[in-house]
């Protein structure tokens, strides 16, 4: 036992006076993890309580990764206590922590979860609705239905999320539909963003009915949904809103054209193509290639915008060629056409693009630009050499 508390002083330490690097405690918490003692279990709750009562999740962090290794399941309670207390940080480490728990045993979790969604203290209660997302079963549409109902609207914005896929759900589906009208922002914005990758047609005029939100981050989702739907009939609704006092509604717009297709979406990117203005060319030239496939004038007008005298549209074609690979085969060498660009800014975009849409060709380009005058081209050319010759790193 004093090897183990000597080592869970160390990470204390390290912790509260960032003594050292990760590197340097590492294996005093694997040791941690695997003693399985139980009589360190109280010493573990009272570090854990001590960096929740101060403030420092790095602190929190490091005992939780020790409670989840070494008492499992046992530890889910706790950890979910922690997490309900804000210390200010976005809870990654920790929640991945949490999520690997109840990956272990569903039921198990389950258990626990369903404890806390019912809890009555605010913060347990909310924290149960999230992690109660991640072991969802259709058991639970009561809860959450009544959740997406409750005074709190961060309660009603985390049952939204806990709902169960709404894809071929109908019950889900139309409580996320009511959940559209909340008169909190945040519930509406969590509401489209679990509607917005179903595919279902349905969830079009629902979605577009918020167009005219007062909200501008949530007309912002609604051209981004409309986008993921992916159904040609938004275009109406898309073409009021790229007219939006927001420019962040408008650019969703505008990517969301790609994504429906159809002519009157392909019609309004053409216009925009050939605008005065060089950044809604180059906002076309990233849209246009998704609707490749809908309109036979859309691969005209990218070798037009392949060679666009400025160097930001020609940059933003080889965005939206990268974003069609697979399904535009002239996407290729319009993007090797471009490997010898004059302005370091396109050459940069070939560099980072080259080994996924054209693994033939990359070798080679990324080889020449080693020797690029551009400093940031050389050292992109260098890191994806490494990738196309390092298996492990291939899919980073």
């Amino acid at each position: 036992m004093s090897d183990e508390r000597a080592a869970l002083q160390a990470v204390v330490r390290h912790a509260v006076d960032l003594d050292g690097d990760y590197d340097g405690i590492a294996p005093s918490i694997t040791a941690l993890k695997s003693c399985g003692d139980p009589a360190l279990v109280p010493l573990l709750h009272e570090a854990l309580d001590r960096f929740l009562d101060d403030g420092n999740f790095y602190g929190r962090d490091l005992i939780a990764d020790i409670l989840a290794g070494s008492q499992e399941m046992a530890a889910l309670p706790v950890l979910l206590r922690a997490s309900s207390r804000d210390l200010g940080d976005d809870q990654d480490s920790l929640s991945a922590l949490i999520i690997d728990l109840m990956d272990e045993d569903r039921a198990a979790a389950r258990v626990t979860v369903l404890e806390f969604a019912a809890s009555h203290i605010p913060e347990l209660r909310r924290t149960g609705l999230w992690a109660l997302g991640f072991v969802v079963e259709s058991a639970d549409a009561d809860l959450l239905a009544a959740a997406v109902t409750d005074p709190d609207p961060r309660v009603r914005s985390l049952a939204v999320g806990s709902l169960q896929d709404p894809s071929e759900n109908n019950r889900t589906f139309d409580v996320l539909v009511s959940a559209l009208h909340d008169r909190d922002e945040q519930v509406r914005v969590s509401a489209i963003s679990r509607l917005d990758y179903t595919g279902r047609a349905d969830a079009v005029a629902p979605i577009a009915a918020l167009a005219a939100d007062t909200a501008h981050r949530v007309r912002a989702w609604v051209a981004y949904a409309l986008g993921r739907l992916g159904h040609p009939e938004a275009a109406p609704v898309l073409l009021r809103l790229r007219q939006d006092s927001d420019s962040h509604v408008r650019s969703n717009a505008i990517e969301a054209f790609g994504s429906i297709g159809g002519p009157v979406a392909v019609d309004a990117l053409l216009t925009l193509a050939d605008d005065d203005d060089p950044q809604l060319r180059a906002r076309a030239a990233e849209a246009l290639p998704k609707a490749v496939d809908s309109d036979p004038r859309v691969e005209r007008q990218l070798a037009v915008l392949a060679g666009d005298g400025e160097a930001e549209v020609r940059a933003a074609t080889i965005r939206g060629l990268a974003r069609a690979a697979g399904r535009y085969p002239q996407a290729v060498p319009l993007m090797v056409g471009l490997a010898g660009d004059p302005d370091p800014m396109v050459r940069q975009r070939v560099a980072v693009v080259v080994r996924r849409l054209a693994p033939d060709a990359a070798p080679d380009i990324l080889r020449r630009y080693v020797d690029d005058p551009d400093q940031t081209v050389r050292r992109l050319a260098g890191t994806e050499l490494a990738r196309l010759t390092d298996p492990g790193a291939a899919g980073q």
